[in-house]
């Protein structure tokens, strides 16, 4: 049996996959980034300095498509974070680019470290659609008036 010594504790973990070798470099340039950042980070570490590491890295990187090269950039406006218990965003952003804040990480702090990189301008933006969606963590608890919502909630 699995005992687990940090209750509440979320795991936030994910890689993009391509099924087209085409693209095989940049995930190569975002999976290396993203070891840097995790070597990078530890007690007493500034965050800018993980971001710093992490841009390095992805920015070395060149990648063919289609016969045109392309410099990888760092997404400059996403970014990783501290994760605390039951709550996936705590607070704390690691950056992904050079600069930014020099807080300090701290032991018994938890953090995904997150790195995202383009062949395009190294900025997202919104658009109509939304994908990810995630609860209030300072709202407090607020009972279900409809009866189906209570019902999906036992087949969970």
């Amino acid at each position: 049996m699995w005992h687990c010594n940090f209750p509440g504790r979320i795991i936030d973990c994910a890689w993009t996959l391509t099924f087209n070798p085409k693209y095989d470099k940049l995930i190569e340039a975002v999976r290396e980034a993203t070891n840097t950042g995790i070597k990078a980070a530890g007690i007493d570490v500034q965050l800018c300095e993980v971001g710093a590491a992490i841009q390095e890295v992805m920015e070395s990187y060149e990648v063919e498509i289609d016969g045109k090269v392309y410099p990888v950039k760092s997404i400059r406006n996403l970014n990783g974070h501290s994760i605390a218990p039951y709550r996936i965003h705590a607070g704390k952003t690691v950056p992904i680019v050079k600069g930014g804040e020099a807080t300090l990480m701290e032991e018994n702090e938890f953090y995904a470290i997150e790195t995202f990189g383009s062949t395009g301008r190294g900025v997202v933006h919104d658009d109509m659609e939304v994908s990810h969606y995630m609860k209030k963590f300072d709202v407090g608890f607020i009972p279900l008036r409809i009866q189906s919502s209570k019902s999906l909630l036992n087949v969970i």
